[in-house]
């Protein structure tokens, strides 16, 4: 199926080296109307630094980052499966940055759930945790 938009939907990952992540970016760099923008993971991780697609030996052109705002700048959406405190982090800068976010993560307190609704305001957010 072939986008409409003039150009491809640009979605950065976070927990970009978990089993999600890597489910989440190999769909983008199948999907026609998607392009990976941006590659998150916590710091420490041995991903950081490395090609976001080098698990399936191949090269997307980004790089796994620890840095928010670096991860984020090229992006239109964040697609976050982490933790509930990791999320609200990401969501933050996705609110200062304009970047809508789809969350999958679960977990989350009904305070959090409440600070969720208040950027949400500010951002599209869909939330769906299983």
């Amino acid at each position: 199926m072939s986008s409409t938009n003039s150009h491809p939907h640009r979605i950065a990952v976070a927990g970009a080296s978990g089993r999600m992540g890597h489910i989440l970016i190999e769909a983008i760099g199948q999907a026609e109307d998607c392009r990976l923008a941006g590659a998150l993971d916590v710091p420490g991780s041995s991903a950081i630094d490395a090609d976001a697609a080098g698990f399936l030996g191949r090269e997307s052109g980004v790089l796994v980052t620890d840095n928010l705002r670096q991860g984020l700048k090229d992006a239109d959406f964040l697609i976050d499966f982490t933790r509930p405190e990791g999320t609200l982090a990401h969501l933050a800068v996705c609110r200062e940055l304009g970047v809508k976010a789809v969350i999958g993560t679960t977990g989350f307190t009904e305070a959090q759930k409440a600070e969720i609704a208040d950027i949400a305001k500010d951002i599209a957010i869909v939330m769906a945790p299983n």
